[in-house]
């Protein structure tokens, strides 16, 4: 401490015998504390690191090894971990979902590959409740799956109107994203449910941010992994996306829309993808797998009249292309309407023609015969060949009628057999009550009664519950009897 009286110039400032003592300042010298030298005695404490990462052993690999990877769908969708499913718009990817969901939860194959039976918890930020319960029933359906047991494993969430689960906000001009109640609310959900398998449909509808800022989209995909509970084996989780505009086949892009985080965020990736030519024929790609083998023969798919999606049975050559010659597919089209009782007029003015009926079904050759006119040549070629016939029937009109029926070299072609004529249903012209002339009546016997008494005799040859005594009323004289439903002597 500086002593005033030591500076003569000072001292007129303040009287010598005024200011303290120079032991009263030494309150408030500044302390200071020594740090002790090495090998001194006591030592600093190591500082504690805010941020530590947990250690992997790697001594202990062989006598304790970590178990595979497991999957949900062989191969495919791998448990704890998110599997990105590209698709455009309408392609199929929900209905996919769907389909996947239900034969999870009955544990049955799916499109030729083994599913791990489980619960399903299927998040839809798309459709609602209508649209689902619809695609279902046809689900259903094909599944043979009674909904009361299906709804024990499958869980719906309707989240059409609310569907967003990462939203990005804006402070001070820092972007940041968070979590949004409805991701609070559903990881509340799945640890309730302790789904196997999750679907969330989709990324456009629960993700809003930029899908091509890197960043968001890194942050939302570890987001949607912390919805795994903890403490049990983790479900499987299969995210919905759109793709590119030029992600089509026969197209270079990339299966997915946006950032590459997309892709490089998944263990898993899947690419839904339709023909150019032929909207009803699919390709699902595994286009990156980390767990495991990737898949590297795609599953080529056709979508049915119910927008089922199954496996195509036709075959395929290397770049994709139908190997199966136009008309043995055609054939089986034709084969498939007379296992079911339905008619494919002969007459191409007819509204229930070939074309009409057969184009929009599943394996229908669409690129043999884009047109109609290719496709009744193919048809008369195939009659001079031996492969199909003309079959007649009467309508519910009693109105004689033809339909394309297979021979039996037709059959034995795509190697199939006939279905017998009991089980073959009498459909004319695909309406309800036709009457086939499959069988004649038994001729009637005439009484002494004469030419009055024939009609008794037919009467009791064809009984009212006989097919032939089925009629329908016609739409213009309601049963009583026109040109239109009875020939003209008849009225």
């Amino acid at each position: 401490m500086t002593d005033l009286r030591e500076y003569p110039a000072l001292r007129g400032l303040t009287e010598p015998d005024d200011l303290p003592p120079v032991d009263a300042y030494a309150e408030f010298e500044p302390s200071t504390s020594v740090v002790p030298a090495a090998g001194a005695g006591d030592t600093l404490p190591e500082p504690v690191p805010t941020v530590d990462f947990p250690r992997v052993s790697i001594s202990d690999i062989f006598s304790a090894p970590s178990p595979e990877p497991a999957f949900i769908w062989a191969g495919r969708i791998p448990r704890g971990h998110v599997t990105l499913l590209g698709a455009h718009g309408g392609v199929g990817k929900s209905m996919l979902a769907l389909q996947l969901a239900v034969a999870v939860c009955l544990g049955v194959d799916f499109l030729g590959a083994r599913t791990k039976q489980g619960r399903v918890l299927f998040f839809s930020g798309e459709d609602g409740g209508p649209v689902l319960r619809h695609r279902l029933g046809s689900i259903c359906a094909h599944f043979g799956a009674s909904p009361h047991r299906l709804a024990k494993s499958l869980t719906i969430l309707d989240a059409s109107d609310e569907p967003a689960l990462y939203r990005e906000v804006s402070a001070f001009g820092i972007r940041t994203g968070e979590p949004t109640p409805g991701f609070n609310r559903l990881s509340e959900i799945i640890r309730e449910v302790q789904p196997d398998l999750v679907i969330v449909d989709n990324a456009s509808d629960v993700f809003e941010a930029s899908e091509n800022d890197r960043a968001s989209v890194r942050g939302f995909m570890r987001q949607l992994r912390q919805l795994f509970p903890d403490g049990s084996e983790p479900p499987a989780m299969l995210l919905l996306a759109h793709i590119q505009k030029a992600a089509t086949a026969g197209r270079h892009a990339e299966s997915y829309s946006g950032s590459t985080a997309w892709h490089n965020s998944a263990r898993s990736r899947l690419a839904l993808t339709a023909d150019r030519d032929d909207a009803t024929r699919l390709t699902l790609s595994h286009d990156k797998n980390n767990l495991g083998a990737r898949l590297a023969e795609p599953l080529r798919l056709v979508r049915s009249m119910t927008g089922l999606l199954m496996v195509d049975e036709s075959k395929h050559d290397a770049s994709g292309e139908p190997t199966e010659p136009p008309v043995d597919a055609l054939l089986k089209v034709l084969a498939d309407f007379v296992e079911r009782g339905e008619r494919v007029a002969t007459e191409s003015s007819a509204h229930t023609n070939a074309w009409k009926l057969c184009r929009p079904e599943p394996g229908f050759p669409k690129r043999a015969f884009p047109v109609a006119g290719p496709l009744f040549s193919a048809i008369r070629q195939m009659e001079r060949d031996g492969l199909i016939e003309k079959e007649s029937y009467r309508d519910s009109y009693r109105k004689d009628r033809t339909a394309w029926t297979l021979t039996a070299p037709g059959w034995e072609r795509i190697g199939k057999s006939a279905p017998s004529a009991s089980s073959a249903s009498s459909y004319g012209e695909n309406a309800e009550n036709a009457v086939s002339l499959g069988g004649a009546p038994s001729a009637p016997s005439y009484g002494v009664g004469g030419m009055g008494d024939i009609a008794r005799a037919d009467e009791g040859a064809n009984p009212p519950d006989s097919p032939l005594a089925e009629k329908s009323a016609c739409p213009r004289c309601d049963g009583e009897g026109c040109e239109f439903c009875q020939p003209k002597d008849e009225i």
